[in-house]
C-alpha cells in the first residue's frame, strides 16, 4: 500500500515538473517569437517607403476625422447621400462662458430662499402655456424617427417633470397626447396635423419652417417604405408617397404667414402660436417677418442640433452655432421691444444645466433638448443593444431592439435628469445672487476666450470691472 502511494507521488511530481518545464519553454519561445515579430515589423515600418508602408494607414487616418472616413466609405459604397446623426465638427458653444460669483460686492442668495424656475410661453396669448421648468423636450417624430415606446417615455417624463413634449414633424397620436400634460404640435410642410380636431388638442402650435437636419429642404418617402400603422398615422392613401414640401404650399409670399398665424389662433382658441426655424445668417430678416406675423413664440435650432436620418452635408455645412443664433436673435428682439409678448426658445447642443442657464442669461426664455434627452432615456438600458448594436436601436421606430426598451424606466430616468438639471440651475442662480432663473442676465457672465466674448458681448476674464 505504501509502495503504491510512493509511486503515485513520484508520478505527480514528474508531471508537475514536466508541466513547469513546458510552461517555461513556452514562455521563452513566445518571448522570442514576439521579439522577432516586433523587430521585423518595426524594421519594415522604418525602412519601407510610405507607398508600401503599413504605417501609411496611420498617416491617412490621422489626417481625417473618423466620421469623415466612415462617410467617405459610405458614399463610395452606396453612391447616395450619406445620412447622419449630427456633425463631428466643433464650433463655438457655451463652454467659453462662465458665471460671475456673488460674494461680497453682491451677496449670494440664501439657501432657504426659493428660486423660481417657472416659464410662461405666449405671455399675451389667451391660453398661455405655463411650465414648471424652462427645459422642454424638442420635436422628435414618431415613425420616421422614434418608436411608440420612446415617444411615450418622452411624454411621461415631461409630465413627471412639469414640462412639455413635442410631436416633431411626425403625426399626432392620441396615445401621446393622453400621456403628456403639456403637448406642442408641429404644423409642418406636409398634409398631416392639419385637422382642426387635432390642432384644438395642442397646448401650443409650432409652425415648422425647418430644423437642423433638413433646414428648409423638402423630401419624399415612398408609400411602400411604410408599415400599415404608419400609413394610417400619416394619413396616406394607397400608393400615396409622403411628401415634405420645401415651403408651405399655402404661403405664396412671406407676408402670408400672418394669415396662417391668425387662422391657427382662431382654430385653437388662443393657444400660443410659435414658429420654428434654423439659425441662418439672415436670421434678423427672418425674425422681422415672424414678428410682423404676430407670433407668440420663436424656436431656434442651432448648428449643434442633431436629427435622425438627415443629410450629413446639411449637418456639416449649414446653420449658425446655437450660441451665435441665440445672441443675435436676443439682441434683435430687444431692439424691437417685443420681449413682453414674444418668448424665445433655443435648442442645439445644449447638454448640461450650465448650458441651459447660460442660454437663459443670454436671452432665451427656455431651452429645447433632444439628443441629451435620449441619452438620459437610455440610462440602465444601453446594454440591451451594446456591444453589437448602437443603443439607439432601442429607440428608433425601425430599431432592432425597440421592443426591449422599457418606456416606464426610460421616463423615470429622464424625469430624474430634468429634475436634477433644474435643481443645479437653482444652485447656480443662487451663486450669482438671483432668486429666479429668468433674472440671470449677461451681467452675471464673463468669457474665457475672445470668440465667446465677441459673440455674446461679454467682458473677458482678464478685464477689470473697475
Amino acid at each position: 500500500m505504501l509502495t503504491q502511494s510512493d509511486d503515485l507521488l513520484e508520478h505527480t511530481v514528474k508531471r508537475l515538473g514536466l508541466a513547469a518545464l513546458g510552461a517555461a519553454g513556452l514562455y521563452l519561445l513566445s518571448r522570442m517569437v514576439f521579439k522577432r515579430l516586433v523587430t521585423q515589423s518595426a524594421s519594415k515600418i522604418l525602412r519601407e517607403p510610405y507607398d508600401r508602408n503599413i504605417f501609411e494607414t496611420y498617416a491617412m487616418t490621422s489626417r481625417v476625422n473618423p466620421m469623415i472616413m466612415v462617410d467617405t466609405n459610405l458614399r463610395a459604397e452606396s453612391g447616395q447621400a450619406v445620412m447622419s446623426f449630427g456633425t463631428p465638427f466643433p464650433m463655438p458653444a457655451f463652454e467659453g462662458i462662465r458665471f460671475n460669483t456673488a460674494q461680497l460686492h453682491r451677496f449670494s442668495t440664501p439657501q432657504d430662499v426659493e428660486v423660481d424656475t417657472t416659464l410662461v410661453l405666449g405671455k399675451q396669448a389667451a391660453k398661455p402655456l405655463k411650465l414648471d421648468i424652462p427645459i422642454l423636450i424638442t420635436g422628435m417624430a414618431f415613425g420616421n424617427g422614434l418608436s411608440k415606446q420612446a415617444k411615450l417615455a418622452l411624454a411621461e417624463a415631461a409630465t413627471l417633470a412639469g414640462t412639455s413634449t413635442n410631436s416633431g414633424d411626425g403625426p399626432f397620436n392620441a396615445w401621446e397626447r393622453a400621456a403628456a400634460k403639456h403637448y406642442v404640435v408641429q404644423y409642418g410642410r406636409t398634409k398631416f396635423n392639419r385637422d382642426p380636431k387635432i390642432l384644438r388638442q395642442a397646448d401650443m402650435i409650432e409652425i415648422q419652417f425647418g430644423h437642423c437636419g433638413w433646414v428648409g429642404l423638402g423630401s419624399k418617402y415612398a408609400w411602400k417604405e411604410f408599415t400599415p400603422e404608419l400609413r394610417k398615422a400619416f394619413e396616406l392613401k394607397r400608393g400615396e408617397d409622403l411628401v415634405y414640401h420645401a415651403n408651405f404650399p399655402e404661403l405664396s409670399k412671406p407676408q402670408d404667414l400672418g394669415r396662417l398665424v391668425s387662422d391657427l389662433r382662431k382654430i385653437t382658441g388662443g393657444v400660443p402660436i410659435g414658429v420654428k426655424l434654423t439659425c441662418g445668417s439672415d436670421i434678423e430678416r427672418d425674425l422681422a417677418l415672424i414678428l410682423e406675423a404676430g407670433v407668440d413664440v420663436i424656436s431656434l435650432d442651432g448648428g449643434q442640433a442633431t436629427s435622425h436620418w438627415s443629410p450629413a452635408a446639411i449637418h456639416d455645412n449649414f446653420t449658425l452655432p446655437s450660441v451665435s443664433g441665440l445672441c443675435r436673435a436676443s439682441r434683435f428682439l430687444d431692439k424691437e421691444k417685443v420681449r413682453d409678448r414674444v418668448s424665445l426658445l433655443v435648442g442645439g447642443g445644449l447638454e448640461t444645466p450650465g448650458d441651459f442657464l447660460k442660454a437663459l442669461a443670454l436671452g432665451a426664455d427656455g431651452v429645447y433638448i433632444g439628443f441629451i434627452a435620449l441619452v438620459a432615456l437610455l440610462h440602465n438600458q444601453e446594454f440591451k443593444a451594446l456591444p453589437y448594436e448602437p443603443p439607439t436601436q432601442l429607440l428608433w421606430y425601425t430599431g432592432k431592439y425597440k421592443n426591449k426598451f422599457n418606456h416606464k424606466e426610460g421616463a423615470k430616468y429622464l424625469a430624474n435628469y430634468l429634475r436634477a438639471s433644474a435643481e443645479e440651475m437653482r444652485m447656480m442662480t443662487r451663486g450669482v445672487g438671483k432668486s429666479a432663473l429668468r433674472d440671470v442676465s449677461p451681467e452675471d457672465l464673463f468669457a474665457v476666450d475672445e470668440t465667446s466674448a465677441k459673440i455674446a458681448n461679454l467682458p473677458l476674464h482678464y478685464q477689470s470691472a473697475l
